[in-house]
């Protein structure tokens, strides 16, 4: 099954908000029917790999690698590190 634009919108503003009712208002779904409609996007398997997806590549670009770290440790440990 291919995901829909609506239903891509959808999963976006799933992670942005974290509430499936808010994300499906947003996303152009009936005010009426957002809930259930949030709540039966969310056991789609297409819908929720993407989220899973998205979501893992969006803690990857937030969490420092071990690299990250000892480069960043190395510079204040030489008095290279100066802050902003």
């Amino acid at each position: 099954m291919r995901m829909t634009e609506k239903q891509k919108r959808f999963c976006d503003f799933n992670i942005e908000t974290g509430n499936a009712k808010e994300a499906a208002i947003r996303a152009g779904y009936s005010e009426k029917t957002a809930k259930q409609i949030g709540q039966e996007n969310l056991t789609k398997p297409d819908l929720r790999a993407y989220i899973d997806e998205r979501l893992a590549e969006l803690k990857n670009e937030r969490t420092a690698d071990a690299q990250e770290v000892l480069e960043y440790l190395t510079a204040v440990m030489r008095g290279e590190y100066k802050e902003a």
